[in-house]
């Protein structure tokens, strides 16, 4: 999902070079540096997936502090959840947002051709899809988290961040980029063991997370997760012929709202 250099390194070997891996990513997923080397990264995205649900749970971490501070403040539920839900944005630069957007746009549409919807989805303005679904997410976000306290919002929010970078492996195994020269083509091709691990990290992490709020829950939201962009990739895949860097950030929005949705119908709150 970065621009390659001509050749890779092998896949890092030591905890330093995954933590440059995890700063590599975290520097393309979010608008920090992370301390890492400007430039092309050094390994495909393919190749340091488990690096994932980890950047997820710094993105969530950021956007729960700021709910829980707010909700500690005594600020009303839906205040502190509209503060959260953009920051976020503003951390990820509305990466998987514009990802939902586009992918709303060319999906959108009745009959017409997968050429045509990604003719579409390549235009960088808006149409009235991609609007109504980035301000339907973000309402569904907002109404999910604002009745939480302060302490289940950030875990929630954690949670959600985490299954929603997981999931991003799956459509990168089971599907094939579809424009060779996009974001999505450049992330690479998993190994089926990365793939499963790094969804394996994320659901463990979430379940650790959401367990003391609610032990169903902590079980039923990573799979809902998982099911969502299951469910999403292959529909997406069966009207484009596969995947771009777009879909793979409307697959992130879908398992990312459905943690949320699952939390705020099961927890205690």
């Amino acid at each position: 999902m970065t621009s390659p250099p001509d050749s890779f390194a092998q896949r890092p070997a030591s905890f330093d070079e995954w933590l440059q891996a995890f700063r590599e990513q975290a520097s393309f997923f979010t608008g920090v540096s992370f301390g890492a080397t400007p430039g092309a990264p050094r390994w495909p995205l393919a190749d340091v997936l488990p690096v994932l649900p980890f950047i997820g749970a710094a993105v969530g971490l950021a956007a729960g502090l700021v709910f829980a501070i707010v909700r500690g403040l005594t600020g009303p539920g839906w205040l502190a959840a509209v503060l959260a839900v953009g920051a976020s944005v503003l951390i990820t630069r509305a990466l998987h947002e514009d990802g939902l957007a586009d992918t709303a746009d060319g999906l959108g549409p009745h009959a017409l051709e997968p050429a045509r919807r990604l003719e579409i989805m390549r235009d960088s303005r808006s149409g009235a899809f991609g609007v109504l679904a980035l301000v339907l997410s973000v309402l569904v976000k907002v109404a999910c988290l604002a009745q939480f306290s302060g302490a289940t919002g950030l875990v929630v929010l954690m949670a959600a961040h985490i299954m929603g970078r997981a999931v991003l492996a799956y459509p990168l195994l089971a599907y094939a980029p579809v424009h060779a020269d996009g974001l999505g083509a450049l992330a690479g091709k998993p190994s089926d063991q990365d793939v499963w691990l790094t969804i394996g990290i994320g659901a463990a992490l979430a379940f650790l997370l959401l367990a003391g709020k609610g032990f169903f829950a902590a079980i039923v939201a990573p799979v809902a997760a998982i099911a969502v962009a299951w469910f999403a990739s292959r529909w997406i895949a069966q009207r484009l012929g596969g995947y771009t860097g777009d879909t793979l950030g409307a697959v992130e929005q879908k398992a990312e709202i459905a943690v949320l949705v699952v939390a705020a119908l099961l927890l205690h709150h």
